[in-house]
């Protein structure tokens, strides 16, 4: 059996590790600094086992936003960490009910032919997550693999974690989401058509629709962005929300307004990065009330820039 789709395991001296490192935070960073020392160490390659959409989808047979990182942003990430391959596991139904002995001698020994195994400090594997650093640790001799664990990677005495992430996006606290992540966070798609109504105002803006529809969107509000298309950035203003002063729809969208951009960006892909939470979404009076806090908005977008 094939557990991994279009992928081929032919290395000279893998080292791997495994999960599903949504978000490439700090925390995922060290591990993959170590997998990659080792590899290095060795001559061989540094190769991460991981999922596509998080394998409790396949448990609980339902969907959710939740994705922090896209699979096209989560593999640019990984391989900027130095990691060599990227193997995408099939998890099926199936793979829900895999002993963690089955785990370790059909896929990690008998796929890959791992040569030395490097985890986080909460990996597990298999049926009931049997399968963690002392279930290998014991199993190293037979299968002849080194096996390593790394620490959790702490901020603020906080233990970094992709849940924590999670919660703060939720929350929009873009902040403190950058510190954890080693960047700003964003969200990519093309740009849709939508009700053009910032026109009107003299704001025009990009509906984003997400490349994911799995992926998590920022709290309701008023946000300090960048956005990258066709190779550029340029500063922005972005409202996650339901634009309660204008419109009437019930649709949580997330509209850009690009300072300093005047063109159709319709079908264009985008990438919009998320610096601070101005404000939370009001609903104005009129349009001028709402005009000139659009304005308000974009000046402490420039003074944030330095402008």
């Amino acid at each position: 059996m094939k557990y991994f789709k279009n992928q081929k395991c032919d290395f000279i001296y893998p080292v791997i590790t495994m999960g599903t490192f949504d978000g490439v935070h700090l925390g995922h960073q060290k591990l993959l600094q170590e997998l990659k020392s080792k590899a290095r160490e060795h001559g061989g390659e540094a190769v991460v086992i991981t999922y596509y959409h998080h394998p409790l989808e396949t448990i609980h047979k339902s969907t959710f936003p939740y994705l922090l990182t896209e699979k096209e942003k989560k593999e640019e990430l990984l391989k900027m960490y130095g990691v060599d391959c990227v193997l995408y596991l099939d998890f099926s139904e199936n793979m829900v009910n895999i002993s963690a002995e089955d785990f370790l001698c059909n896929i990690i020994i008998g796929e890959v032919k791992a040569k030395a195994i490097v985890i986080g400090y909460d990996t597990h594997f298999g049926k009931n997550r049997s399968g963690d650093f002392q279930f290998l640790k014991e199993n190293s001799r037979n299968y002849n693999y080194e096996i390593d664990i790394i620490e959790p990677y702490k901020i603020d005495n906080r233990i970094i974690s992709s849940s924590l992430i999670r919660d703060l996006v939720r929350e929009g606290d873009m902040q403190y989401v950058s510190e954890l992540l080693g960047r700003n966070y964003s969200a990519s798609g093309v740009v849709k058509t939508g009700h053009r109504i910032g026109h009107g105002l003299g704001f025009p803006t990009i509906n984003l629709h997400p490349a994911d529809n799995h992926k998590l969107v920022p709290g309701i509000g008023v946000y300090i962005c960048e956005v990258e298309f066709l190779g550029s950035r340029y500063k922005a203003v972005t409202n996650v929300g339901y634009s309660p002063t204008l419109k009437n729809t019930g649709i949580k969208e997330i509209e850009t307004h690009i300072l300093d951009f005047k063109g159709d960006l319709y079908n264009t892909p985008v990438e919009i990065f998320f610096h601070k939470k101005l404000r939370n979404e009001l609903h104005f009076e009129n349009k001028d009330k709402l005009i000139g806090m659009i304005e308000k908005d974009i000046k402490l977008t420039k003074e944030y820039f330095g402008e």
